[in-house]
């Protein structure tokens, strides 16, 4: 992938979550997943060859994508650890960014591991509103809902500093 495929986040014109936004997000994915390492994977996953990759990599990923969200998306913007139930089968411990109200049907999830879960693999990331997944029988469920700055006190913080270290290679071409 060459470095100059992720550019510096822009505020977004345009619908929200434009194609533009979204082309962006498959370009982090690919990003990111040459990043994971040992160092950036949750303690529980570690040594686990027998799952795929993005696996225990969703909280440093979430945790640096919220950082990469522009200002006014990052101001509603939510790191969240909890579950997701699809066709009523629970995925548990999971971490995505939600951007809206908790409780709003039209909150926006962002999910860019969620092909750690087999019943998910066939998706290379979500960004959908909450209600439309709800429809598809996908639901996220929060536990915990952190602010950045909140998140800065959470045990995922230093991966996600080496997470986005390594990142930091395809914003500057290094």
């Amino acid at each position: 992938m060459p470095h100059l495929a992720l550019a510096p986040a822009r505020p977004e014109t345009g619908p929200f979550f434009s194609s533009r936004f979204r082309r962006r997000l498959h370009a982090y994915r690919a990003a990111l997943s040459l990043e994971w390492s040992d160092s950036t994977v949750h303690p529980d996953f570690s040594e686990r060859p027998d799952l795929p990759p993005s696996a225990g990599q969703c909280g440093v990923s979430s945790a640096w994508l919220l950082q990469e969200l522009p200002w006014m998306l990052r101001l509603r913007a939510r790191y969240c650890v909890g579950d997701i139930v699809v066709d009523g089968e629970a995925l548990e411990f999971h971490c995505w960014i939600e951007i809206g109200r908790a409780t709003a049907p039209g909150r926006w999830i962002i999910d860019v591991t969620c092909d750690q879960f087999e019943l998910l693999a066939d998706h290379a990331f979500v960004c959908d509103r909450h209600s439309s997944l709800s429809e598809r029988s996908i639901e996220y469920r929060s536990v915990r809902r952190h602010s950045t700055r909140q998140l800065r006190s959470d045990p995922v913080w230093a991966r996600a500093q080496v997470l986005a270290e390594g990142m930091s290679r395809w914003f500057t071409g290094d």
